[in-house]
Parts: structure tokens; C-alpha cells; sequence
């Protein structure tokens, strides 16, 4: 028996492959999640175990950025290769590396492999991320798009609850490298399940990708990380690997104007709303990975065993995941950009009462659930934001770019964290580096929901706009044409009998042509 397409006639989805699709989108989500908060557990396991004794915070939160730094440069060109060459292929692609990055990263024996073993499933996340949520909006038809878009990124609070609940005892009764293990389970079950989804669509274009300036963009990345790591350590020498990331990007850029398949979708960028959606996006991803990576390290600083920590992490978690499906739901009502502002309070908000508490206490509990409301709205309500200000042929490309402020971002953010932890500056006392973090974090917060309340008040509409427009627009250009008809017919009479100028229709005036949208010019 034949099964029934979806919703929209012409979509050429069945109800399976919808299921498929949300699945495997989700499962995606889920799955770089949870590797993300597995490294975060592992950097403050090794901070405060013999294993990563000696090491500065600074070099052991490399674990995540090694990953962070593929994932934030080769998201925008792995998003722009799904739409030319097929999503359903480069998501294959990417869980195959990011299963055998994990397979390293659980196997290596010295510190550098580790790095180079993260870096390899970074580099398998960037092609996942962009070429599931392409599949999604591309194959399901636009009623049921917002809905995909808030359950993946749901998803992303579901893999850190799972691997918060779980990845305490995996690294109380096994080893940090334990953390890593239910990725390569995970991610074997995802390969397996493509067989099952649609191909996607892709472009009629011809032509190499833009390898170089994928490289020059990676590595220019990697050079802001690394000065910003650095920053105590060497002084003023890193004003010169600023100076090489400028040029990096620089040469990345101009690839991308000058290539027929730049790494770079640059026309994304000539799109006013994407642009406001990627800068908060990046903004979020900072906030959202330096609270990520604050929380642990606060809580195994005060002496609390690794089970004890997960336990009060899990909340958080639980919070996100909650939030993310209810924020969902509130899309149509408060838009994108309210949601950024209600996540944008509640994560500042949340901080400024962890600064007020001297330990973990009933408050403190109420803070993190706090936070967790925060990062539940701003994760879907930047995703929304930044995707679907893009055209249909640009959607992976667009969840790339979006991903890759993120990561960058995040990147950034727990760089500017290790670093502010280890050298307080201005604040003195045991937990001055942490209460220097999270007053940092009140400050991403500010600016986030500057941002939202910025576009909100200047983009506001009228919700009658819609039912008003239309109608207005035919009447005006309907009145345009009968008063051209009523010339020419009038034109063709002998002199004397042609009517006056003030017998004719009058033409609108331009005032009312200039409020007419898509107007015809006669």
C-alpha cells in the first residue's frame, strides 16, 4: 500500500520518512551535545584529579576547543557542499568521521593524540550539524518547519541531560576517556538510520568547493583561540597572532568573492535579518559554553565528588530541555526575537544570583533551573532567527553559518572564561576567577537582549498588516490601470471631443504610490 505524503502536496515525503527525518535531526543534535558536555565534565575532572595535574586550565579546556575550532570553520563550507552535492551523503559522510574521532579519542594514549583525535570529530560534527537541519527544512513542508527547528535544537538540551545524569558515574567508576563512549554508540545507530531518510535536494551547480578558503578560515579560527588562551602566558606576542588571523580570515574572504563555490555562501550576508540573527547567535553561543563551562568547575572547586556534581548540573539540563519544547510553542506568538530577550533575562538574571550566594544552596539550585529556562529559549529562538531569514536553496548553508557564530562563540567564550578563572584581575578571594566568569556572563546577557529589544521595537509590525496589504495593493494598481486606459482610450477620440483633465480618473497620488508595494510602472 502506497503511503501518504505529508501535509504539503509536492513535498515528496511520506509520513516515514517525516518521522525519519525528525529523528535523525534530533539525534544529531543530541549526539554533538552531548560530546560538548562530555568535554566539560572532563576538563574539570582532570583539573582536580592527578591526571591533569600541572596543567593550567588553559591548555586542559582545549579538549573542547580542539573540537570547537573544525566545527566553527568548516560549518559554513560543509552546510554550502549539503546543498550542492546532496544532505543525506555529507551527513553520512560526517557521522563516519565523528564515530572515528570518538574511536581515537577513547583509544589515544598521549595528550597531543587526544587534541588530534577531538579535531577529528569536529570535523565530522561540522558536516552532521548543517546537512541534518538542511534535510529537515528541506524536505518537510514550511507549516511544520518552525516545529523541526525547536525540536532540534531541543534535542542539543536532551544530549547535555543525558551526559550530565550518566557521564558522572561514567567518570567516577570507569575514566574521563569514558565519556566519550556513548558518542560512538550513538553516532554508529545515526549512520545506520540514513539509510532509511530521503536524499535531499540539491543545487544544479557545477564546480570545486572552495577548499583553500575553508583551510584559511579554520586556521584563522584556530589563531583567535589560541591568542586568546595565551593572552597572560605570552604577553604582547599575541598581538601578532591577531595580526595573522585578520589576514587568515582576510584571504578566507576573498576566496569566497572570488570563487565560483566559495567556503563562504557571502550572499547570506547581503541579508539584513540573518545578519542580526548571526550576531546573536554568536553572542549566545559564548554565554551558553562559558556557563557550560563555569558551572563544574564551581562546584568540584568547593570540593563536591564528581557524582554529586552531575547531580546538581541535571537540573539545568532538565530545564533546557523543557523550555526548548515550550519555547517552541510559543514561536508564533512572542516571534523569535521575544524569545531572545525572555533568554537573555533569565540567564542574567540567574547569574547575578549565583554572584549573591557564597555556595550551592536552595537559591543556587533555583539559578541553575533559572539558567536552563534561559538557554532553552535563546537556543531555539536563535536558531529560528538566523535559518529562516535564508532562501530554501540556502537552508544548510544558513544552519552552517548560524552553527558556526555559535561555535565561535563558544570557542571564544570558554577561552575568555579559562583565562578570566585563572586571572581574576580586578576581583581578589578563593572564587574570584568564577565570580569574574559569571559577572562576565551578566554582561553577554545585556547585550544579547540589547539586541532583541532592539529589533523588537524597531521591526514591530501591525498582525492585521498582512490582511491589509493585499487587498490595498490590487485596489491601488487596479486604480492605476483604469486610469491608463481611460488616457489612451481618451487619446484616440477626435480633439474636441476629449474630456478635460478633471473628468479623467485620477492617478494616485505619490504619496499613496510610494506606500504601494510592488507597484506598476506605466
Amino acid at each position: 500500500m502506497r503511503e501518504t505524503p505529508v501535509a504539503v502536496r509536492g513535498t515528496g515525503v511520506t509520513r516515514r520518512h517525516a518521522v525519519m527525518l525528525r529523528l535523525v535531526g534530533a539525534g544529531v543534535m543530541l549526539t554533538v551535545m552531548a560530546d560538548t558536555t562530555a568535554t566539560t565534565l572532563a576538563v574539570g575532572v582532570l583539573r582536580y584529579t592527578p591526571a591533569g595535574a600541572g596543567m593550567p586550565l588553559g591548555d586542559l579546556v582545549w579538549l573542547t576547543s580542539a573540537a570547537f575550532i573544525p566545527i566553527a570553520a568548516l560549518l559554513a563550507t560543509a552546510g554550502r557542499w549539503a546543498d550542492l552535492f546532496g544532505r543525506r551523503r555529507v551527513l553520512a559522510f560526517g557521522l563516519v568521521v565523528f564515530v572515528a574521532g570518538g574511536i581515537a579519542t577513547v583509544a589515544a594514549s598521549s595528550w597531543s593524540f587526544v587534541l588530534a583525535a577531538r579535531a577529528v570529530q569536529g570535523a565530522g560534527a561540522a558536516a552532521m550539524i548543517p546537512a541534518s537541519l538542511g534535510l529537515l527544512l528541506g524536505e518537510l513542508p514550511e507549516s511544520q518547519r518552525r516545529g523541526a527547528i525547536a525540536l532540534w535544537s531541543s534535542a542539543s538540551g536532551l544530549g547535555c541531560l543525558l551526559m550530565q545524569a550518566g557521564g558522572g558515574w561514567l567518570a567516577a567508576t570507569v575514566d574521563w576517556r569514558a565519556l566519550f563512549v556513548p558518542d560512538v554508540v550513538i553516532g554508529v545507530a545515526l549512520l545506520i538510520a540514513c539509510a532509511a531518510l530521503p536524499s535531499g535536494r540539491r543545487t544544479a551547480a557545477k564546480g570545486v568547493p572552495d577548499v583553500l578558503g575553508a583551510w584559511l578560515l579554520a586556521a584563522g579560527i584556530a589563531v583567535i583561540v589560541l591568542a586568546i588562551s595565551k593572552a597572560m602566558a605570552w604577553g604582547m606576542d599575541v598581538v601578532w597572532l591577531a595580526v595573522a588571523a585578520l589576514a587568515l580570515l582576510g584571504g578566507a574572504l576573498a576566496q569566497a568573492r572570488h570563487h565560483r563555490l566559495p567556503a563562504i555562501d557571502l550572499a547570506l550576508w547581503r541579508q539584513r535579518k540573518f545578519v542580526w540573527g548571526w550576531l546573536a547567535t554568536w553572542f549566545f553561543g559564548a554565554l551558553s559554553y562559558g556557563l557550560l563551562t563555569v558551572q563544574p568547575l564551581y562546584l568540584l572547586h568547593l570540593g563536591y565528588p564528581m557524582l554529586e556534581v552531575a547531580m546538581w548540573l541535571t537540573p539545568t539540563s532538565a530545564a533546557v530541555v523543557v523550555t526548548s519544547y515550550l519555547a517552541g510553542k510559543l514561536l508564533k506568538h512572542i516571534g523569535a526575537y521575544g524569545l531572545i530577550y525572555a533568554g537573555s533575562l533569565l540567564c542574567g538574571g540567574a547569574c547575578v544570583l549565583v554572584l549573591t550566594q557564597s555556595g550551592p544552596t536552595v537559591w543556587g539550585l533555583i539559578a541553575s533551573v533559572v539558567v536552563g529556562m534561559g538557554v532553552g529559549a535563546l537556543a531555539p529562538g536563535t536558531s529560528v532567527a538566523t535559518t529562516l531569514a535564508a532562501r530554501p536553496s540556502q537552508y544548510a548553508s544558513a544552519v552552517g553559518a548560524a552553527t558556526m557564530a555559535r561555535m565561535v562563540g563558544g570557542a571564544v567564550g570558554i577561552a575568555v572564561v579559562s583565562l578570566v578563572i585563572d586571572h581574576p584581575f580586578i576581583l581578589t578571594g578563593p572564587l574570584a576567577g568564577l565570580a569574574g566568569a559569571l559577572a562576565m556572563c551578566v554582561a553577554i546577557s545585556v547585550f544579547i537582549g540589547a539586541i532583541a529589544l532592539t529589533k523588537i521595537t524597531r521591526l514591530r509590525t501591525d498582525p492585521g498588516d498582512d490582511m491589509i496589504k493585499v487587498p490595498r495593493r490590487l485596489l491601488l494598481e487596479l486604480r492605476m490601470t483604469l486610469a491608463t486606459v481611460a488616457a489612451e482610450a481618451d487619446a484616440l477620440l477626435p480633439v474636441e471631443t476629449r474630456t478635460t483633465p478633471r473628468d479623467h480618473i485620477p492617478r494616485p497620488r505619490a504619496a499613496e504610490s510610494s506606500e504601494t508595494y510592488g507597484t506598476t510602472h506605466v
